[in-house]
């Protein structure tokens, strides 16, 4: 895990070889299994604290989960000075794995 980021769980010898194998960031990926592990939610400065990184790093991730739809919040378009509480998305989160599997495997 970069300097920047660690979760206070190790990652399993397998997820870290296959995040590896598939060049996968594993800041991202900690913030994916962070929500999956909060299934009511969580907001960015819990999900800073648990992996001990920057406000900057976990926000800019969140916006892209978000963009892609793997990753839902409870905020409108105004989120200046809000609690902003994010939730995953696992129907597409689980879509998007399938859809690069079916990729890899040449379709």
């Amino acid at each position: 895990m970069p300097r920047y980021a660690k979760p206070l769980a190790a990652i399993q010898p397998q997820a870290d070889a296959a995040m590896k194998a598939f060049g996968m960031n594993q800041v991202r990926a900690a913030i994916i299994r962070h929500l999956a592990l909060h299934p009511g939610g969580t907001t960015s400065g819990q999900i800073t604290r648990e992996l001990s990184a920057t406000y900057q790093t976990i926000f800019r991730h969140l916006q892209d989960l978000e963009e892609q739809g793997i990753v839902t919040s409870d905020a409108g378009d105004q989120r200046q000075g809000q609690r902003v509480v994010y939730a995953l998305n696992r129907a597409a989160r689980d879509k998007a794995l399938a859809d690069y599997a079916a990729y890899l495997d040449g379709q």
